[in-house]
């Protein structure tokens, strides 16, 4: 019990998890200490672009391929459109639309694009590629800084983020080959959610 004053006195701050929506992008231009990270020109072509999973406001876009990294895009200078990583480098990357975006709106649940979970992981969204699997049938949903990643369930009605508390909650655990069985996952509180936003009231 050596911990317990540390962990009840740190308590009072981990009441809720903190919401942050990030605007990386203004008028087509990097802003908030985000830059363009870009190595030559840009950094490839997308296509079918639509709103994002992490928008929380109209105008924000995911675009194929998911290899181009390109799931939460601002639009900038056209035909290109510059995206976030993660809100740790604060570091953006330019592609180029092969047309312009649509007018979108936001999905009606967005999912944070970046967690920082009670223990000091980072966990990045999932944007397409292929990871393992578990026995349980639950999937990988962010990746994270550890060696486990944030899980879902595969039925539509589920979402990978218990937000029924003021203090979000995850599932973490590791993902194997094929179908390979593991202990069942940890509950995590998610500490900080960042979301994609074009204004940020009240800062």
């Amino acid at each position: 019990m050596v911990g317990s004053p540390s962990a009840a006195s740190s308590a009072p701050a981990a009441a809720r998890t903190q919401v942050i929506n990030v605007v990386a992008v203004v008028n087509g231009q990097p802003a908030n200490g985000y830059r363009d990270a870009t190595t030559g020109e840009v950094s490839g072509t997308v296509e079918m672009c639509d709103a994002s999973p992490s928008a929380v406001d109209p105008g924000i876009y995911r675009c194929s391929p998911s290899a181009a990294g390109a799931d939460v895009c601002w639009k900038s200078t056209a035909p290109t459109l510059l995206c976030v990583g993660d809100p740790w480098k604060k570091e953006l990357h330019r592609v180029t639309a092969t047309k312009p975006p649509p007018s979108i709106q936001p999905v009606s649940l967005p999912q944070p694009f970046a967690l920082l979970l009670d223990d000091g992981v980072q966990c990045r969204l999932r944007n397409g590629g292929a990871w393992g699997g578990r026995d349980d049938g639950l999937v990988g949903a962010y990746g994270c800084s550890g060696k486990d990643v944030v899980l879902v369930a595969t039925d539509d009605a589920s979402t990978p983020i218990d937000r029924s508390q003021p203090l979000w909650t995850v599932k973490v655990g590791p993902l194997g080959a094929g179908d390979a069985h593991f202990p069942p996952p940890q509950t995590h509180s998610v500490t900080t959610a960042w979301f994609a936003a074009t204004s940020s009231p009240g800062g």
